[in-house]
Protein backbone atom coordinates (compact mmCIF):
# COMPACT_ATOMS: atom_id res chain seq x y z
CA UNK A 1 0.00 0.00 0.00
CA UNK A 2 2.44 2.58 1.21
CA UNK A 3 6.01 2.61 -0.20
CA UNK A 4 8.95 3.29 1.87
CA UNK A 5 10.22 7.19 1.74
CA UNK A 6 6.30 8.18 1.08
CA UNK A 7 5.04 9.93 4.22
CA UNK A 8 5.22 10.45 7.68
CA UNK A 9 2.57 10.25 11.01
CA UNK A 10 1.46 12.89 13.27
CA UNK A 11 3.84 13.07 15.75
CA UNK A 12 6.92 11.17 14.72
CA UNK A 13 10.05 12.06 13.79
CA UNK A 14 11.02 11.06 10.35
CA UNK A 15 13.43 9.60 8.90
CA UNK A 16 13.97 9.67 5.36
CA UNK A 17 16.16 6.59 3.27
CA UNK A 18 18.39 8.11 0.87
CA UNK A 19 18.11 11.86 2.18
CA UNK A 20 19.01 14.06 5.21
CA UNK A 21 17.12 14.85 8.31
CA UNK A 22 16.93 18.49 6.91
CA UNK A 23 14.50 17.37 4.15
CA UNK A 24 12.46 15.97 6.63
CA UNK A 25 12.26 19.50 8.18
CA UNK A 26 11.65 21.23 4.75
CA UNK A 27 8.34 19.46 4.48
CA UNK A 28 9.52 16.56 2.35
CA UNK A 29 7.61 14.21 2.72
CA UNK A 30 8.86 10.51 4.64
CA UNK A 31 8.23 7.57 6.13
CA UNK A 32 9.55 6.50 9.72
CA UNK A 33 10.80 3.39 9.51
CA UNK A 34 9.32 1.56 13.06
CA UNK A 35 6.00 2.85 11.48
CA UNK A 36 5.60 1.26 7.85
CA UNK A 37 3.68 -1.68 9.17
CA UNK A 38 1.76 0.41 11.74
CA UNK A 39 0.58 2.68 8.53
CA UNK A 40 -0.15 0.09 6.49
CA UNK A 41 -2.47 -2.01 9.13
CA UNK A 42 -4.37 1.28 10.17
CA UNK A 43 -4.90 2.42 6.51
CA UNK A 44 -5.92 -1.07 5.02
CA UNK A 45 -9.10 0.39 4.57
CA UNK A 46 -8.59 3.79 3.50
CA UNK A 47 -6.47 6.97 4.70
CA UNK A 48 -6.12 10.26 5.42
CA UNK A 49 -4.00 12.84 4.10
CA UNK A 50 -2.97 15.56 6.42
CA UNK A 51 -1.28 18.91 4.58
CA UNK A 52 -0.53 22.04 5.67
CA UNK A 53 -2.75 23.54 2.99
CA UNK A 54 -5.15 21.79 0.70
CA UNK A 55 -7.05 23.09 -2.81
CA UNK A 56 -10.33 21.64 -2.72
CA UNK A 57 -13.29 21.42 -4.87
CA UNK A 58 -12.94 25.13 -7.14
CA UNK A 59 -9.20 25.54 -5.86
CA UNK A 60 -10.68 26.90 -1.89
CA UNK A 61 -8.05 26.55 -0.06
CA UNK A 62 -8.14 24.74 2.99
CA UNK A 63 -5.71 25.31 6.00
CA UNK A 64 -4.94 22.59 8.21
CA UNK A 65 -6.75 20.31 6.21
CA UNK A 66 -7.10 16.70 5.73
CA UNK A 67 -8.55 14.55 2.77
CA UNK A 68 -10.09 11.28 3.39
CA UNK A 69 -9.78 8.69 0.56
CA UNK A 70 -11.75 5.24 1.11
CA UNK A 71 -10.39 1.72 -0.34
CA UNK A 72 -11.00 2.43 -3.56
CA UNK A 73 -9.24 5.57 -3.94
CA UNK A 74 -11.73 8.15 -4.28
CA UNK A 75 -12.39 11.53 -1.40
CA UNK A 76 -14.51 10.52 1.06
CA UNK A 77 -14.56 13.91 2.93
CA UNK A 78 -12.27 17.32 3.01
CA UNK A 79 -11.96 19.99 5.79
CA UNK A 80 -10.12 21.04 8.44
CA UNK A 81 -8.10 19.00 10.36
CA UNK A 82 -9.37 18.42 13.65
CA UNK A 83 -7.63 15.38 15.54
CA UNK A 84 -7.51 11.92 14.87
CA UNK A 85 -4.26 9.20 13.02
CA UNK A 86 -3.40 10.49 9.68
CA UNK A 87 -0.74 10.54 7.19
CA UNK A 88 1.05 14.30 7.75
CA UNK A 89 2.31 15.12 4.57
CA UNK A 90 4.13 18.22 6.14
CA UNK A 91 4.49 21.75 4.94
CA UNK A 92 2.54 21.18 1.82
CA UNK A 93 0.38 22.46 -0.72
CA UNK A 94 -1.60 19.43 -1.72
CA UNK A 95 -3.47 20.26 -4.92
CA UNK A 96 -5.11 18.66 -8.27
CA UNK A 97 -2.58 17.41 -10.85
CA UNK A 98 -1.78 19.50 -13.99
CA UNK A 99 -2.34 19.32 -17.24
CA UNK A 100 -1.13 20.33 -20.16
CA UNK A 101 -3.83 21.24 -22.73
CA UNK A 102 -1.98 21.57 -26.20
CA UNK A 103 1.41 19.59 -26.73
CA UNK A 104 2.85 18.19 -29.96
CA UNK A 105 5.22 15.61 -28.44
CA UNK A 106 6.80 13.83 -31.85
CA UNK A 107 8.64 16.85 -32.86
CA UNK A 108 10.88 16.93 -29.82
CA UNK A 109 13.32 14.75 -32.22
CA UNK A 110 13.51 18.71 -33.55
CA UNK A 111 14.75 19.99 -30.58
CA UNK A 112 15.40 23.87 -30.53
CA UNK A 113 15.56 23.82 -34.40
CA UNK A 114 13.22 26.78 -34.31
CA UNK A 115 15.61 28.88 -36.37
CA UNK A 116 13.23 29.06 -39.36
CA UNK A 117 9.95 30.95 -40.00
CA UNK A 118 7.08 29.10 -38.16
CA UNK A 119 5.38 27.88 -41.74
CA UNK A 120 9.00 26.99 -42.61
CA UNK A 121 8.94 24.57 -39.62
CA UNK A 122 5.59 23.31 -38.90
CA UNK A 123 3.06 24.26 -41.76
CA UNK A 124 1.38 21.43 -43.23
CA UNK A 125 1.95 19.67 -45.32
CA UNK A 126 5.56 20.80 -46.45
CA UNK A 127 7.01 22.11 -42.95
CA UNK A 128 10.13 20.66 -41.38
CA UNK A 129 8.24 18.46 -38.86
CA UNK A 130 6.11 16.75 -41.31
CA UNK A 131 9.12 15.14 -42.95
CA UNK A 132 11.10 14.65 -39.67
CA UNK A 133 8.47 13.15 -37.93
CA UNK A 134 6.86 10.90 -40.27
CA UNK A 135 10.18 9.44 -41.75
CA UNK A 136 10.94 8.81 -37.52
CA UNK A 137 7.24 6.92 -37.20
CA UNK A 138 8.17 4.77 -40.18
CA UNK A 139 11.16 3.66 -39.18
CA UNK A 140 9.63 3.05 -35.50
CA UNK A 141 12.17 5.38 -33.78
CA UNK A 142 9.55 7.58 -32.22
CA UNK A 143 8.89 5.09 -29.29
CA UNK A 144 11.88 6.17 -27.79
CA UNK A 145 11.02 10.39 -28.32
CA UNK A 146 7.85 9.59 -26.82
CA UNK A 147 9.42 7.84 -23.33
CA UNK A 148 11.80 10.67 -22.63
CA UNK A 149 9.08 13.88 -22.98
CA UNK A 150 6.62 11.44 -21.17
CA UNK A 151 8.81 10.57 -18.35
CA UNK A 152 10.29 14.79 -18.16
CA UNK A 153 6.33 15.41 -18.10
CA UNK A 154 5.60 13.26 -15.54
CA UNK A 155 8.54 15.01 -13.34
CA UNK A 156 6.46 18.03 -14.15
CA UNK A 157 3.38 16.66 -12.06
CA UNK A 158 1.32 16.54 -15.62
CA UNK A 159 -1.37 13.54 -14.81
CA UNK A 160 -3.07 14.95 -18.13
CA UNK A 161 -2.27 15.58 -21.67
CA UNK A 162 -3.90 16.94 -24.51
CA UNK A 163 -1.60 15.93 -27.13
CA UNK A 164 -1.63 16.87 -30.88
CA UNK A 165 0.06 13.89 -32.42
CA UNK A 166 0.96 14.33 -36.17
CA UNK A 167 1.50 10.21 -36.82
CA UNK A 168 0.97 7.57 -34.38
CA UNK A 169 -1.69 8.50 -31.64
CA UNK A 170 -1.88 5.12 -30.17
CA UNK A 171 1.68 4.62 -29.46
CA UNK A 172 1.78 8.33 -27.76
CA UNK A 173 -1.62 7.38 -25.78
CA UNK A 174 0.02 4.00 -25.02
CA UNK A 175 3.53 5.15 -23.85
CA UNK A 176 1.68 7.98 -21.70
CA UNK A 177 -0.18 5.36 -20.07
CA UNK A 178 2.95 3.76 -19.05
CA UNK A 179 4.39 6.68 -17.74
CA UNK A 180 0.99 7.11 -15.27
CA UNK A 181 -0.06 9.99 -17.60
CA UNK A 182 -4.04 9.76 -19.22
CA UNK A 183 -3.37 11.47 -22.41
CA UNK A 184 -5.91 12.41 -24.66
CA UNK A 185 -4.66 12.56 -27.93
CA UNK A 186 -5.70 14.14 -31.03
CA UNK A 187 -4.75 12.45 -34.55
CA UNK A 188 -4.31 14.82 -37.12
CA UNK A 189 -5.86 14.11 -40.17
CA UNK A 190 -3.93 15.22 -43.85
CA UNK A 191 -6.81 15.60 -45.78
CA UNK A 192 -7.80 12.02 -44.89
CA UNK A 193 -9.64 10.05 -42.46
CA UNK A 194 -7.82 8.06 -39.34
CA UNK A 195 -8.99 5.50 -37.76
CA UNK A 196 -9.17 7.65 -34.48
CA UNK A 197 -11.57 8.51 -32.44
CA UNK A 198 -10.09 12.26 -31.95
CA UNK A 199 -8.97 14.13 -35.19
CA UNK A 200 -6.97 17.59 -35.17
CA UNK A 201 -6.54 19.48 -38.38
CA UNK A 202 -3.13 22.01 -38.44
CA UNK A 203 -6.25 24.93 -39.68
CA UNK A 204 -9.34 24.74 -41.51
CA UNK A 205 -7.85 26.76 -44.25
CA UNK A 206 -6.03 23.99 -45.26
CA UNK A 207 -8.94 22.15 -46.43
CA UNK A 208 -12.06 22.35 -48.69
CA UNK A 209 -15.37 22.67 -46.25
CA UNK A 210 -17.19 19.41 -47.44
CA UNK A 211 -13.96 17.61 -45.60
CA UNK A 212 -14.05 19.83 -42.32
CA UNK A 213 -17.93 18.83 -42.60
CA UNK A 214 -16.99 15.33 -43.08
CA UNK A 215 -14.96 15.39 -40.37
CA UNK A 216 -17.63 16.70 -37.94
CA UNK A 217 -19.76 14.11 -39.11
CA UNK A 218 -17.16 10.99 -38.26
CA UNK A 219 -15.48 12.00 -35.32
CA UNK A 220 -16.04 12.50 -31.37
CA UNK A 221 -14.09 15.08 -31.03
CA UNK A 222 -12.10 17.52 -33.43
CA UNK A 223 -9.93 20.17 -32.74
CA UNK A 224 -7.41 22.92 -35.10
CA UNK A 225 -5.61 25.73 -34.32
CA UNK A 226 -7.09 29.44 -34.73
CA UNK A 227 -5.56 32.60 -35.63
CA UNK A 228 -2.13 31.99 -34.42
CA UNK A 229 -0.87 34.03 -37.09
CA UNK A 230 -2.31 37.35 -38.77
CA UNK A 231 -2.45 35.60 -42.13
CA UNK A 232 -4.73 32.93 -40.56
CA UNK A 233 -7.07 35.14 -38.86
CA UNK A 234 -7.24 37.59 -42.05
CA UNK A 235 -8.35 34.67 -44.06
CA UNK A 236 -10.95 33.91 -41.47
CA UNK A 237 -10.11 30.57 -40.06
CA UNK A 238 -12.07 31.46 -36.85
CA UNK A 239 -15.65 31.20 -38.87
CA UNK A 240 -14.52 28.41 -40.37
CA UNK A 241 -13.33 26.15 -37.51
CA UNK A 242 -17.08 27.64 -35.87
CA UNK A 243 -19.91 27.10 -38.44
CA UNK A 244 -18.25 24.85 -40.45
CA UNK A 245 -15.86 22.34 -39.01
CA UNK A 246 -17.53 23.17 -35.22
CA UNK A 247 -14.91 22.10 -33.26
CA UNK A 248 -14.54 21.31 -29.56
CA UNK A 249 -11.16 22.47 -29.24
CA UNK A 250 -9.87 25.92 -30.67
CA UNK A 251 -5.73 26.35 -29.76
CA UNK A 252 -4.22 29.68 -29.70
CA UNK A 253 -7.12 32.42 -30.90
CA UNK A 254 -3.38 35.02 -30.65
CA UNK A 255 -5.21 38.00 -33.42
CA UNK A 256 -8.97 37.54 -32.10
CA UNK A 257 -10.39 40.89 -31.44
CA UNK A 258 -12.67 41.32 -27.89
CA UNK A 259 -15.53 40.93 -30.06
CA UNK A 260 -14.67 37.69 -31.80
CA UNK A 261 -13.55 36.06 -28.13
CA UNK A 262 -17.70 37.37 -27.37
CA UNK A 263 -18.93 34.54 -29.97
CA UNK A 264 -17.38 31.70 -29.58
CA UNK A 265 -19.85 29.01 -27.77
CA UNK A 266 -19.37 28.68 -24.09
CA UNK A 267 -19.11 25.10 -24.55
CA UNK A 268 -15.96 25.18 -26.85
CA UNK A 269 -12.34 24.22 -25.36
CA UNK A 270 -10.02 26.88 -25.72
CA UNK A 271 -6.21 27.09 -25.04
CA UNK A 272 -3.00 29.20 -25.01
CA UNK A 273 0.26 29.05 -25.47
CA UNK A 274 1.88 32.02 -24.08
CA UNK A 275 5.80 31.61 -24.44
CA UNK A 276 5.15 29.62 -28.09
CA UNK A 277 2.95 32.41 -29.35
CA UNK A 278 5.47 34.80 -27.70
CA UNK A 279 8.15 33.75 -29.36
CA UNK A 280 6.85 32.75 -32.84
CA UNK A 281 4.49 35.13 -33.46
CA UNK A 282 5.31 38.45 -30.67
CA UNK A 283 2.11 38.37 -28.79
CA UNK A 284 0.05 36.37 -26.40
CA UNK A 285 -3.67 35.44 -26.65
CA UNK A 286 -6.28 37.97 -25.34
CA UNK A 287 -6.56 35.94 -21.95
CA UNK A 288 -8.76 38.34 -20.28
CA UNK A 289 -11.09 38.64 -23.13
CA UNK A 290 -11.17 34.41 -23.21
CA UNK A 291 -12.14 34.03 -18.77
CA UNK A 292 -15.54 33.34 -19.86
CA UNK A 293 -14.35 30.70 -21.78
CA UNK A 294 -12.35 29.30 -18.92
CA UNK A 295 -9.08 29.04 -21.08
CA UNK A 296 -6.67 26.15 -20.76
CA UNK A 297 -3.08 26.32 -20.87
CA UNK A 298 -0.47 24.49 -23.23
CA UNK A 299 3.09 24.29 -23.78
CA UNK A 300 2.62 23.44 -27.44
CA UNK A 301 5.48 21.97 -29.13
CA UNK A 302 8.36 20.33 -27.57
CA UNK A 303 10.79 21.20 -29.95
CA UNK A 304 11.09 24.56 -28.48
CA UNK A 305 9.35 24.63 -25.16
CA UNK A 306 10.18 22.27 -22.59
CA UNK A 307 6.54 20.70 -21.53
CA UNK A 308 6.36 22.56 -18.02
CA UNK A 309 3.43 23.82 -17.42
CA UNK A 310 4.75 25.28 -14.04
CA UNK A 311 7.10 27.83 -16.90
CA UNK A 312 3.90 28.39 -18.49
CA UNK A 313 2.30 30.22 -15.64
CA UNK A 314 5.47 31.79 -14.77
CA UNK A 315 5.57 33.61 -18.35
CA UNK A 316 1.79 34.17 -17.99
CA UNK A 317 2.34 35.66 -14.98
CA UNK A 318 4.88 37.78 -16.23
CA UNK A 319 3.20 39.06 -19.05
CA UNK A 320 -0.32 39.77 -17.84
CA UNK A 321 1.94 42.07 -15.24
CA UNK A 322 3.58 44.02 -18.02
CA UNK A 323 0.54 44.24 -20.42
CA UNK A 324 -1.38 45.98 -17.59
CA UNK A 325 -3.93 42.82 -17.58
CA UNK A 326 -5.97 42.09 -14.13
CA UNK A 327 -5.49 38.20 -14.61
CA UNK A 328 -5.76 37.22 -11.06
CA UNK A 329 -3.43 34.02 -10.02
CA UNK A 330 -6.53 32.04 -9.39
CA UNK A 331 -7.35 32.12 -13.34
CA UNK A 332 -4.35 31.28 -13.82
CA UNK A 333 -3.63 28.63 -11.56
CA UNK A 334 -7.26 27.23 -12.81
CA UNK A 335 -6.13 27.25 -16.17
CA UNK A 336 -3.51 24.08 -15.52
CA UNK A 337 -5.50 22.46 -12.19
CA UNK A 338 -8.68 22.98 -12.44
CA UNK A 339 -10.49 24.12 -15.61
CA UNK A 340 -9.15 20.99 -17.78
CA UNK A 341 -11.55 18.81 -15.84
CA UNK A 342 -14.66 21.40 -16.65
CA UNK A 343 -14.06 21.30 -19.98
CA UNK A 344 -12.19 17.81 -20.98
CA UNK A 345 -12.46 15.79 -17.51
CA UNK A 346 -8.84 15.79 -17.16
CA UNK A 347 -7.62 15.46 -13.46
CA UNK A 348 -10.45 15.42 -11.26
CA UNK A 349 -10.59 18.12 -8.36
CA UNK A 350 -9.69 17.20 -5.09
CA UNK A 351 -13.97 16.76 -3.83
CA UNK A 352 -16.19 14.07 -2.33
CA UNK A 353 -17.00 11.35 -5.08
CA UNK A 354 -13.49 11.89 -7.22
CA UNK A 355 -10.56 9.30 -7.63
CA UNK A 356 -7.96 11.44 -5.73
CA UNK A 357 -5.25 11.85 -8.18
CA UNK A 358 -2.64 14.87 -6.20
CA UNK A 359 0.35 16.55 -6.43
CA UNK A 360 1.92 17.34 -2.73
CA UNK A 361 3.71 20.86 -3.52
CA UNK A 362 6.64 21.65 -0.61
CA UNK A 363 5.63 25.21 0.85
CA UNK A 364 8.65 25.78 3.42
CA UNK A 365 7.15 29.90 2.92
CA UNK A 366 4.43 30.07 0.71
CA UNK A 367 2.76 32.55 3.66
CA UNK A 368 -1.13 33.50 3.12
CA UNK A 369 -0.23 33.87 -0.69
CA UNK A 370 -1.02 30.80 -1.82
CA UNK A 371 -1.84 30.84 -5.65
CA UNK A 372 0.60 33.49 -6.00
CA UNK A 373 3.36 31.24 -4.28
CA UNK A 374 2.29 28.12 -6.97
CA UNK A 375 2.33 30.59 -10.17
CA UNK A 376 5.42 32.84 -9.86
CA UNK A 377 7.94 30.52 -7.47
CA UNK A 378 7.26 27.15 -7.68
CA UNK A 379 9.32 24.38 -9.98
CA UNK A 380 9.55 20.69 -10.27
CA UNK A 381 12.32 20.91 -7.73
CA UNK A 382 9.85 21.50 -5.32
CA UNK A 383 6.75 18.69 -6.08
CA UNK A 384 7.24 15.53 -3.33
CA UNK A 385 4.92 13.09 -4.80
CA UNK A 386 2.05 11.98 -6.72
CA UNK A 387 -0.69 10.54 -4.63
CA UNK A 388 -3.14 8.29 -5.94
CA UNK A 389 -5.80 6.92 -3.94
CA UNK A 390 -3.49 5.12 -1.01
CA UNK A 391 -0.53 5.63 -3.50
CA UNK A 392 1.92 7.88 -2.56
CA UNK A 393 4.64 8.14 -5.15
CA UNK A 394 8.01 10.13 -4.62
CA UNK A 395 9.46 12.14 -7.28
Amino acid sequence: MFRHGSLNTCGYKPICRGRSTKAARRGEVCVSWNLHFFIWWFFRWGVRYRARYVLAGGLEVVEDGVVEVDDAGRVVGVGRYTGGVAADLGAVVLMPMLTNAHVHVLDAVLMDRDDLYIDDLVGWPHGVKYHVVRQLVRRGRHISVLRRVAERMRMYGVGCAVVYAEYAARDVEEVFRQYGIEAVVFQEAHGDFPNYPNVQVASPLDHPPEYLRELRRRYRLLSTHVSETADCHEGGDLDLALRVMDADVLIHLVHLTPEEAAQIPPGKTVVVNPRANAYFVGRVAPVPHLLHLKPLLGTDNVFMNEPDPWAEMKFLHAYAAAAGWQLAERDILAMAALWPWEKLRCNPPIETGQPLRALAVAAPYAGDKIYKYLVKRVSHRDLIAVIKGDRVEAL
